[in-house]
């Protein structure tokens, strides 16, 4: 369990600066909520390879398993995607405005992919990979 939230904080770490790093470029030519989805979307690729593998160990890589596991880890993170788009914005809107790095809505977007950190861990552990978390836990 300790062993795998790491993992987790780890991955999550190396994803979230990929967001950001995405973002932070995509947003010197593309506008705020454009740049967020475009970071979204190719993180979202990432977080899944990284948690079905490293951080949950779901080594099934049956179709019917792949098919299952994707649906639930996209459809739980595109939720969690919609809150970072709506919620980014709103933060900034309530005077949460800082730059850092020169980047406008870093502060905010930094806030909104830590509270949301803490829900895809639930969901991904909870709904995504449990068969694989029970797996490893009887092993």
């Amino acid at each position: 369990m300790k062993d795998q939230l790491y993992s987790y904080i780890l991955m999550g770490g190396i994803a979230l600066v990929c967001n950001w790093v995405i973002y932070s470029l995509c947003s010197l030519f593309l506008p705020m909520e454009l740049s967020n989805m475009l970071s979204f979307g190719i993180t979202l690729v990432f977080a899944y390879i990284t948690n079905k593998i490293w951080v949950f160990h779901s080594m099934d890589f049956s179709l019917g398993t792949l098919l299952k596991e994707g649906t639930s880890f996209f459809t739980a993170r595109s939720l969690t995607g919609v809150l970072e788009i709506v919620m980014q914005p709103q933060f900034y809107a309530l005077g949460i405005t800082g730059s850092l790095f020169g980047v406008r809505g870093l502060q905010a977007k930094i806030i909104v992919c830590l509270l949301l950190s803490v829900l895809n861990y639930l969901c991904t552990k909870l709904l995504v990979f449990r068969s694989a978390v029970t797996k490893n836990v009887n092993a």
